[in-house]
């Protein structure tokens, strides 16, 4: 059991040092989505969501009309950008914690690199 302790602390003691074991891609912020904001790149599967209700994340589409896209707003707008990481941190991982404690299947609560690389980065 020590073997075990000692090999997961040198393994983390390792991703500190040398950083992910990726081929060294790491997310870098940047201006994205049309925005000045900062923000690390990001990918969504809407497909891996079929099944939920589209107004639990999309807050505009309860007359089910289609609005812009979520970053059209969350990086440009004043009031709410600044806010941008706080909630989409909460709305996603809220929820695939909570599909998880349920024994569902869910998404990642605590691996970054799930949703912030892009779809071509490997």
């Amino acid at each position: 059991m020590k073997w075990l302790l000692a090999a997961l602390l040198l393994a983390g003691l390792g991703l500190v040092a040398l950083g992910l074991p990726f081929g060294g891609v790491q997310p870098e912020r940047a201006p994205r989505f049309g925005g000045d904001l900062a923000v690390l790149p990001m990918t969504f599967a809407h497909e891996s969501h079929f099944g939920m209700a589209c107004a639990r994340c999309h807050h505009e589409f309860a007359e089910r009309l289609a609005g812009p896209s979520c970053m059209a707003c969350h990086v440009t707008d004043p009031k709410v950008a600044p806010l941008l990481e706080a909630q989409f941190h909460e709305l996603c991982r809220s929820c695939h914690v909570a599909e998880h404690v349920a024994g569902n299947p869910s998404g990642p609560t605590r691996r970054c690199i799930a949703c912030h690389l892009d779809d071509h980065a490997f």
